[in-house]
């Protein structure tokens, strides 16, 4: 956090140098009243109106610092909180996808939203109050000095117990904070889950469950919540009750010294004035202390976000000119019993295309992760030209393959912002992508690139989303393409299409995940792999395959 409030300093140092001379005419003032009772009980007419004059000058003076003070501190607390906010997205996004995948991301939505608002609420605004309450506090007591070294003297003993006393809540606020915080993030995680089940939810009649789910761990929130300003209760209670019994025991000890004429009425006015200052800041010293220094744990947690680095530390450059080669590949997957890959063993060479067949579950989307990088913790090697894919930079690596997924995401965008990505690109290159997907058969008058597709492209239709995944990926001119059942969602004719377009391209190394049994189109492919229970059982072109009449013959005449 230091160096987040180190990187405004500039916004925060104009910021506290207002508020130090706010604060010091906050405590003038009421010395100043005091020196305006005095002169009205000397009947000083030309001095009392002297005094108002300086009155006015000094309530404008004040009223422009509070402004700028109240403007640089806006600056200082929005800069600040925006810059959190953005080194926590981009430690996010610093993250490989297997990385990523690991964390539920309403986790991630709920860091950005729910606890940066706690952050900014509590431990923020306990810090901008104490800029501005502790200078006010050691002002009053150096005034109070001046006025009655005695009564200074008790308010500062006061004042060291209350802080020892708020010391004790900040373990009780630290942990119910992580609560709020907690419940928060599974609040977000189930409502996130609900939303994105809400067809299921309607089609089988799961709303007294998902009611019932929701009031759960919305009663959790509510709890939390509940409980964290419960501490913050007792903690202003008491801070209250000890600012009262100070004023009052100030009262009656200014008016002992008045009687025993040790005091002057004017001097007893500035002291109780400040008095009331210094207990109303022993009351906010009170609330601001505990949520300042319980927010330890969940800014721990916040930073654990912006400093997430990525586990690939490959520095070389990524090239595939010649051949892919897998390599004695195992993985398995987190908890699971059995491995997911066994001992895969294979070369895929430059421009030739490949259908990747086998049962669900054989391990065929697991070697495709493993092709184009989303998988880092496997044994053996998967290497690009003889270079390891761990040990390639993650951005070079990036530009070399791309893949098309059965469940296509869709940004809130338009049709050619979902194709282009936001990269560049020329209109040639946009048009080829275009034609060569079939995204050109479903434009027309009323739809054209620039329609907005909805939510995840809620107003396309499954094929036509798939279309535009292929645009996609056709558009970066990527030497590999991966299509995990990419072109399940349309129908076979228009599925045959986009996939004899795509073994058309000669300068295109193709494999293509799928169930299809289709022979003819089978049949173009330069080698099929027959995968089995995380092994590569067969491989070679269609014919030979079906001439050996072994475990593809036999899973091609289911």
């Amino acid at each position: 956090m230091k160096k987040y409030l180190l990187k405004n300093k500039w916004w925060a140092l104009g910021y506290l140098v207002l508020l130090l001379v706010s604060s010091a005419m906050s405590v003038y003032f009421s010395i100043l009243l005091g020196d305006i009772i005095d002169v009205a009980l000397d009947f000083n007419l030309t001095g009392f109106w002297d005094l108002i004059l300086f009155v006015l000058i000094f309530f404008a003076f004040q009223s422009i610092i509070n402004y700028f003070s109240g403007i640089l501190g806006n600056v200082f607390r929005v800069r600040t909180m925006r810059d959190i906010r953005k080194d926590i997205f981009n430690g996010i996004m610093k993250q490989d996808i297997g990385s990523f995948d690991s964390v539920n991301s309403a986790d991630y939505i709920s860091a950005l939203t729910n606890d940066i608002q706690i952050l900014e609420g509590v431990y923020f605004g306990s810090l901008t109050s104490l800029i501005f309450v502790v200078p006010l506090l050691i002002f009053s007591l150096g005034a109070m000095f001046y006025l009655n070294w005695l009564v200074a003297t008790v308010l500062i003993v006061v004042v060291a117990i209350l802080l020892l006393v708020q010391n004790l809540f900040r373990p009780l606020i630290q942990k119910r904070q992580m609560r709020v915080s907690d419940s928060l993030s599974a609040f977000t995680i189930k409502i996130k889950d609900i939303f994105s089940g809400f067809e299921v939810i309607k089609s089988y009649q799961m709303k007294n469950h998902s009611g019932a789910v929701f009031a759960q761990h919305n009663d959790e929130v509510a709890n939390a919540d509940l409980s964290l300003s419960n501490i913050f209760i007792i903690s202003g209670s008491l801070a209250n009750a000890i600012g009262v019994f100070l004023q009052v025991g100030i009262v009656f000890f200014s008016s002992y010294l008045i009687i025993q004429g040790q005091m002057y009425p004017g001097a007893m006015v500035a002291i109780l004035l400040l008095s009331g200052n210094i207990s109303g800041l022993v009351q906010s010293l009170g609330h601001h202390i505990p949520g300042l220094t319980g927010s330890k744990e969940l800014i721990e947690r916040l930073m654990r976000f912006a400093n997430m680095e990525t586990s690939a530390t490959g520095i070389g450059v990524a090239t595939f000119e010649d051949v892919i080669k897998v390599e004695n590949l195992d993985f398995t997957y987190p908890n699971a019993e059995e491995p997911a890959l066994k001992q895969v063993d294979f070369t895929f060479k430059k421009n030739k295309k490949y259908a990747l067949l086998g049962k669900s579950g054989c391990g065929k989307t697991t070697l495709a992760k493993a092709l184009i990088g989303y998988l880092n913790d496997y044994e053996g090697n998967v290497r690009y030209d003889g270079a390891e894919v761990r040990d390639l930079a993650s951005d070079s690596f990036g530009k070399l393959p791309a893949m098309v997924h059965q469940n296509v995401y869709m940004f809130d965008e338009d049709i050619e912002s979902n194709i282009g990505l936001h990269q560049s690109y020329t209109t040639a290159e946009l048009e080829k992508a275009v034609k060569d997907s079939g995204v050109d058969l479903f434009l027309n008058e009323e739809r054209t690139l620039q329609s907005a597709v909805g939510e995840n492209g809620s107003n396309l239709s499954g094929g036509q989303r798939q279309r535009i995944a292929v645009a996609r990926a056709l558009i970066q001119n990527k030497p590999l393409l991966i299509l995990d059942e990419g072109t399940s969602a349309v129908d076979r004719q228009t599925g045959a299409d986009i996939e004899n377009r795509l073994l058309r391209r000669h300068n295109l190394t193709l494999i293509t995940i799928t169930h299809s049994l289709d022979e003819e189109m089978l049949s173009q492919y330069d080698e099929i792999i027959y995968m089995e229970e995380g092994s590569i059982i067969e491989h070679g072109s269609f014919d030979d395959l079906v001439k050996q009449d072994g475990k593809f013959s036999n899973y091609l005449s289911v």
